[in-house]
């Protein structure tokens, strides 16, 4: 345990962080907390190369956020 409860965000606060960020920086922010440097950098190309919407985006934050909890 790290001594602090990580934030589940939910798909609006996502869509609003996108909304006022934009997409790059949203998910490198979400994201900092679960991925290394490395492998977020790796996920941001691959959001790019396949122009994923923010739905699948945050399936994949749910899906990873799940791991870091159990």
């Amino acid at each position: 345990m790290r001594g602090y409860d990580v934030r589940l965000y939910s798909f609006n606060d996502f869509k609003y962080i996108c909304y006022v960020e934009g997409k790059n920086s949203a998910v490198e922010t979400i994201f900092s907390d679960i991925f290394q440097t490395k492998k977020l950098k790796a996920f941001q190309r691959r959001i790019k190369k396949n122009e994923m919407d923010l739905k699948s985006i945050y399936d994949e934050y749910l899906q990873h956020q799940s791991i870091v909890n159990n």
